[in-house]
């Protein structure tokens, strides 16, 4: 057996999630600033000017500057609470409110759904999109309504669901964390009730007159008195794009918001016009039963029986009697807004009038704000959850951890676990908003692993997390108080959650924490990869592997050739009218084969696709120097045939490995990436925690199960509307396509996807799958790397060599194999446990030979290749360590690989400069950025039974390639000496 080869193709699994460019971008906000000028200096051109006038509104301005539209001259400000100085429907109510008929949280989607499809150009009412925005790849979750139908509906390139639309769509928001529960109307997920419109050059449904029309009538069937109504001139700027907008406003709150949008901006702050003129309406249902009921806050409407659950388990005196006389001023204390919060507080305890001083409020307030957080986050994490996404210190899922985990140190620091039912009863909470929700959204299906993953990621949060205590302490040894920078650099750097921090430095959060780090992420946009030729001007390349994945020879003119931008323009680049082969794509490797022109025969090495365009990558240049002379000659193609039929394999073998995964693990599983190469494949898969043996053993069992199943493959184009309605938004595992016709592969009864790779027309075709091995390559992503058909023979003969090797080598039968190697095991165990006794023993003698000649800094060279010895046993000499104030570093045997440990551990933390001491290891071209395998500041050491921690001191640990030399020296510069035994 070649153990070199085998010990290569082990090195090819790459188990680095692929890492997406970065690039510095305008934030909405910054857009919002740079275009409001432009748009208030030409109200006819931006703004539905007639309608206005038409229901009796004249344009005003508000002494905040704001240019707004009333009624009657009483409206002296343009609405906002800030102008307003309260919330003045509180206790009294709006439109049929104030005539006692109030209304649910359901009831209000009723009521709008009644009025836009009852208009004079009706709205058709769709479903909800999941909020974990798949088809898209700049954003983790849906923040707006708009968002389900961008960037494709938005450009003309796919067709909307239906034109126009109304939809209760549920959405997450994380930059009002600091406000929820406070406010009044703050949510980290609510529902947006949609209009959304797409007016094509040639099919205009409706623009900004009978928006503004439509939804003053629905005002009006709500009993609502539009004297009472402001209409203010605003600029909108969200997932790229930019428009004029209409924000409505009554008694000091924000109705809703209509958006006419018209540009699409880039990260420059640039922006160009549409083709497609977009209305986007966005109104927060739970704003709506608060306004007409005037209740103190929105959440008593929203979150009915789930707090009415919480409060019976709870047993706390909500002090309505407070709420109802704070809720007014709620409004008063958006968190990113205020350069004084207590000043603020002050302010409010004045407008009250009820005795108490602005702490003996906020005491009273607090607790139910507390519980108001807990509802909010557990809709949340409920909703994000089972549309499919993972708490997770990367991405999307860092925030959802977040908010879990500061419910969980909510209800610890308020002693409610207990209270509640533990995290049992924190389930049942969940339960409650699911069946609050279905009364808009249905019933929902069952999701089996929905407890576990709560019940995992309850432990993770649960045990103590040791590495970032070490960091935060170098932290604060710099910044004794942490500044808000210091906070989010800890979250998004060190992975570490903000009620971490706060439990382990007793700092509180500070009070805009949650808006900055959501403005930082924001600013931060995935980079589209370059484009190196233009293909625009060419014809689409005919696809002929979907005719026919089985056609390996084929015949095609020549439409054009490129010179290789990437290989010095040299000329071997050849654009088919039709091709037979398939270019990288959706994470499957190229064919290659050959191309003959004329009497000349090509090696093709890569096919790549760019636009509408297959490129054929040469192995050298083409023959004649003018590259004119090849177009509309007649070449002849022809695909590898093995290499063809092992991607075709390992892609169909990816589809049902991911079935077999969703039908093991459970239906949170999705595909979070997947690469299909002729040595094997793997999968990237959204889940909680490694896989364990058994689990990958299950996983293979069901998807040969599937092999042997001989279900048929269908490929077919689909109408994209048609099938979303049949198979949901699980068709699009890896994004969704332009365009309104999906490809659809279809395994019979067992897994539907959008896909544009080659596929086989049976499962039994694939032949055996084995899964090789599985890892978790990022939290909440785990790997699996498999192969199919050949190749599972491949290894299996690799695995059989090896067998046959071991019976030779140790002159033993097959079924003695197992034995033999315990036996060799056990005997090298007990070799390797007198070895670390007699390595015991010798560094016992050093460091006693350290602390008698009372040296405070020595080095040794160690006879060791490997520093896990050190970290069992130095440990007990740490305090002595303190005491005399010494520190000994040890420089570790070379490796094979020529790498070599570097351990130092010292009684002071001050005694060495450990930062200085990992500059020696940088190297630009093999190590620009060395890192400390372990630093520790603060080690914890037993005495007898107990456990005594040691703080002050300095433990690390570095891997890599050094000079030996290098190091010595600087070691003798800082005075120490090297230790001779």
């Amino acid at each position: 057996m070649d153990s070199k080869k085998l010990k290569q193709e082990d090195e090819d699994f790459d188990e680095q999630i692929e890492e997406v460019q970065i690039v510095k971008a305008k934030t909405a906000k910054e857009m919002k600033a740079m275009y409001r000028p432009v748009f208030r200096e030409n109200p006819t051109k931006y703004y539905p000017v007639e309608v206005f006038k038409k229901y009796g509104y004249s344009r005003a301005h508000c002494k905040c500057g704001t240019i707004y539209w009333r009624r009657t001259e009483e409206r002296d400000t343009c609405g906002d609470s800030e102008c307003v100085g309260s919330y003045t429907f509180i206790g009294k109510g709006f439109g049929q409110g104030k005539q006692g008929k109030k209304i649910t949280y359901s009831d209000a989607w009723d009521l709008y759904k009644k009025a836009m499809t009852g208009a004079k150009t009706p709205c058709t009412a769709i479903d909800r999109y999941p909020v974990v925005a798949r088809w898209r790849n700049d954003v983790d979750y849906v923040a707006a309504g708009i968002f389900c139908f961008q960037p494709y509906c938005v450009t003309g390139e796919l067709e909307p669901p239906a034109n126009p639309l109304i939809q209760p769509q549920f959405c997450l928001r994380f930059n009002d964390l600091d406000n929820i529960g406070l406010s009044g109307r703050h949510y980290s997920g609510f529902i947006m009730m949609g209009n959304q419109v797409f007016n094509k050059p040639n099919d205009f449904k409706y623009f900004d007159e009978e928006c503004i029309e439509y939804h003053l009538e629905w005002l009006l069937s709500m009993g609502c008195d539009l004297d009472e109504v402001t209409l203010v001139e605003d600029v909108w700027s969200g997932g790229g794009n930019l428009g004029s907008s209409i924000e409505i406003f009554a008694h000091g709150l924000e109705v809703g918001n209509m958006v006419f949008t018209r540009f699409k901006y880039f990260p420059s702050g640039e922006i160009e016009e549409l083709d497609v003129k977009v209305i986007d309406v966005g109104i927060g249902l739970e704003r709506i039963p608060w306004l007409i009921n005037g209740a103190a806050t929105s959440y008593e409407d929203v979150f009915g029986n789930s707090f009415k659950w919480l409060q019976e388990k709870l047993s706390l005196n909500i002090q309505q009697d407070v709420w109802e006389k704070f809720g007014p001023y709620a409004t008063l204390l958006n968190v990113d807004e205020q350069d004084d919060i207590s000043k603020t507080w002050e302010k409010i305890a004045e407008k009250m009038d009820i005795g108490l001083t602005s702490q003996q409020i906020q005491e009273k307030i607090v607790p139910v704000k507390e519980q108001y957080i807990i509802c909010d986050h557990t809709r949340t994490i409920f909703m994000a959850i089972y549309d499919g996404s993972l708490p997770s210190n990367v991405g999307g899922g860092s925030n959802i951890r977040n908010i879990i985990r500061r419910t969980f140190s909510i209800l610890k620091k308020n002693n409610w676990f207990d209270k509640i039912g533990g995290i049992d009863g924190y389930l049942e909470l969940m339960n409650q908003h699911k069946n609050e929700l279905s009364k808009i959204y249905g019933p929902f299906k069952e999701y089996k692993s929905f407890d576990e993953i709560i019940k995992k990621e309850y432990n993770s949060w649960l045990s103590t997390n040791t590495e970032a205590k070490s960091k935060l302490d170098r932290l604060l040894k710099k910044n004794k108080v942490l500044s808000l920078d210091n906070w989010i650099l800890a979250v998004t750097t060190y992975g570490i959650s903000a009620d971490q921090i706060q439990e382990i430095t007793g700092q509180q959060i500070p009070g805009n924490f949650y808006y900055a780090l959501a403005e930082q992420k924001e600013s931060q946009q995935k980079q589209e990869k370059a484009v190196l030729y233009n293909t625009a001007h060419l014809n689409e390349t005919q696809n002929l592997y979907y005719d026919n994945h089985k056609l390996l020879k084929f015949e095609s003119k020549i439409l054009e050739v490129f010179n290789n931008v990437t290989q010095k323009n040299k000329r071997n680049i050849v654009i088919l009218e039709s091709s037979a082969f398939y270019p990288t794509s959706g994470g499957q490797q190229n064919d290659i084969g050959k191309i003959t022109i004329g009497s000349e025969q090509y090696q093709v090495v890569d096919v790549e696709k760019v636009g509408k365009c297959v490129l054929h990558i040469l192995d050298r240049e083409l023959e004649q120097e003018n590259n004119d002379a090849y177009i509309g000659q007649t070449a002849v193609g022809e695909v590898d045939e093995e290499r063809r039929t092992t991607l075709k394999n390992h892609h169909t073998a990816t589809h049902i490995v991911f079935a077999a995964c969703r039908n093991v693990l459970g239906p949170h599983i999705w595909q979070a990436g997947a690469k299909k190469t002729t040595k094997f494949a793997h999968l990237d898969i959204t889940h909680y925690q490694s896989l364990n043996k058994e689990k990958e053993l299950e996983i293979e069992n069901y998807a040969n199960n599937i092999v042997l199943s001989n279900k048929n493959i269908n490929k077919s184009l689909i109408d994209k509307s048609v099938a979303e309605k049949e198979h949901g938004f699980k068709l699009y595992q890896g994004g969704i396509v332009p365009g309104n016709t999906l490809r659809i592969v279809n395994i019979d009864e067992t897994d539907v996807e959008a896909c544009c790779g080659t596929h086989a027309d049976n499962t039994s075709e694939v032949g055996w799958i084995k899964i090789l091995k599985s890892s978790r390559i990022q939290d909440g992503i785990v790997r699996l790397y498999f192969v199919a058909g050949t190749k599972v023979m491949e290894k299996l003969n690799q695995q059989s060599q090896v067998v046959s090797e071991l019976q030779n080598l140790w002159d033993v039968q097959q079924t003695q194999i197992v034995s033999k190697a315990d036996e060799i095991f056990n005997r090298a165990k007990k070799a390797e446990k007198e070895v670390e006794e007699q390595q015991s023993i010798i560094l016992s003698l050093r460091m006693q030979q350290l602390e008698d000649k009372k040296t405070p800094l020595v080095y040794y060279r160690a006879i060791e290749q490997e520093s896990r010895f050190y970290f069992s046993f130095m440990g007990k000499y740490i305090q002595a360590q303190k005491q005399n104030k010494q520190g000994v570093i040890f420089i570790g045997r070379v490796k094979p690989n020529g790498e070599r440990f570097v351990f130092g551990q010292f009684g002071d933390n001050t005694l060495f400069n450990a930062d200085e001491f990992l500059e020696l290891f940088k190297d630009e071209n093999e190590c620009p950025n060395p890192k400390y395998t372990t630093r520790l500041e603060k080690l914890s050491v037993k005495e007898g039974k107990k456990s005594v921690k040691v703080d002050g001191v300095l433990q690390f640990l570095y891997n890599g390639k050094i000079n030996e030399n290098k190091v010595i020296n600087y070691l003798t510069s800082k005075n120490f000496e090297k230790g001779e035994f």
